[in-house]
């Protein structure tokens, strides 16, 4: 009786559907207004290092200046980097990331710039757009942009200045409106003295820097961090935990974190495959943060910052099951200098 015929009925559903999806666009727009959403909030921590930090990141996240983001690895450099896209006028636009230290040089190109069909043995037919062309609109990741050569270096430099990409294999560049966010746990201005890492490009970089601190120098924040990760965790595993016990916490403040962030929240996960009840105890965590010696402070300095730098190393290699690459990205260093620094503390060298 309503309808007179069938399609009818499907006009209506489709306008239905369509309007349902517009009203959910608009709630997600308006939490953002009220702040209901804030990808700051995802940002955890408490300390004047972090506070500060969200202050810059809220100042410059509607620029389109290009920001460089430093520090130890594991300290959060991703989360920074997906704080400022979403609360950027970008964030409706895509949010592409790339880690240059994982990809192969002759791969990282095509995939970067994209190529034209026929580029290479392999290329699909009609080519393949690369990730600057996707993030047209939006924001791209650089991370570990410290492992890229210096011939892809030239190349990053040139979308820098010209604002276009050409694919492999083309001959016409394309112009992109792209916000580029790089990161990297490596000093830069070292690779500069040692000529590997170009000058200019650090400077086109280096716009705004976000140095963010390694754990151990904000102690203040572990505490925030546990609760953060417990309640994560709890969801995930199905097992209310309340606390973690006063003496564990402290064992927890006062090992050094080599891992940093990441390193803290692999040993919250750890204690809900043995925890009982609801409160994570000291026999819970990982036998390095129960066990850990404590130097002295007061002495000859040179022997403590020995002490300090061996017990670092250790603590890497223990992190990463003795992987000397993953260990010297920790540590901020490059492989050939942790060999250095195993002889010079006497420690095997296939620990």
């Amino acid at each position: 009786v309503m309808f007179k015929d069938i399609w009818e009925v499907e006009a209506l559903y489709k306008k239905l559907n369509a309007a349902n999806k517009e009203l959910n666009l608009y709630k997600e727009r308006l939490k953002k207004i009220n702040g209901e959403y804030f990808a700051l909030d995802k940002i955890i921590g408490e300390s004047k290092e972090i506070k500060q930090l969200k202050k810059v990141v809220s100042q410059v996240a509607n620029t389109d200046s290009t920001i460089l983001i430093t520090g130890e690895s594991g300290t959060g450099k991703e989360v920074f980097a997906n704080a400022i896209h979403e609360i950027s006028d970008r964030r409706d636009n895509n949010f592409i990331k790339i880690n240059c230290a994982a990809i192969p040089e002759n791969i990282l190109e095509s995939e970067l710039f994209g190529y034209e069909e026929g580029a290479f043995t392999g290329a699909k037919r009609g080519g393949k757009a690369g990730k600057f062309e996707l993030a047209h609109g939006g924001t791209i990741l650089l991370d570990e942009i410290g492992d890229m050569s210096l011939n892809m270096q030239a190349k990053i430099l040139r979308v820098l200045q010209e604002k276009e990409v050409m694919r492999v294999g083309g001959y016409k560049a394309n112009k992109i409106d792209v916000r580029i966010i790089a990161a990297t746990n490596q000093n830069l201005q070292e690779k500069i003295k040692k000529g590997e890492f170009r000058e200019d490009l650090y400077f086109r970089l280096n716009v705004v820097n976000l140095n963010l601190p390694a754990l151990r120098e904000r102690p203040d924040d572990i505490k925030t961090l546990c609760d953060y990760f417990i309640t994560i965790y709890n969801k995930k595993f199905g097992i209310y935990v309340e606390q973690i016990e006063d003496d564990a916490l402290q064992h927890m403040i006062k090992y050094p974190w080599p891992g940093n962030v990441r390193e803290l929240r692999n040993a919250i996960e750890r204690a809900y495959n043995f925890v009982n009840g609801n409160t994570i105890k000291t026999e819970h965590l990982p036998s390095k943060i129960i066990n850990q010696q404590m130097f002295s402070r007061v002495g000859d300095l040179n022997k403590i910052l020995d002490d300090v730098e061996r017990r670092s190393i250790l603590e890497a290699l223990e992190t990463t099951k003795g992987n000397k690459s993953r260990a010297a990205k920790i540590l901020g260093i490059n492989r050939s200098g942790l060999y250095q620094k195993l002889k010079k503390h006497g420690i095997p060298t296939n620990f």
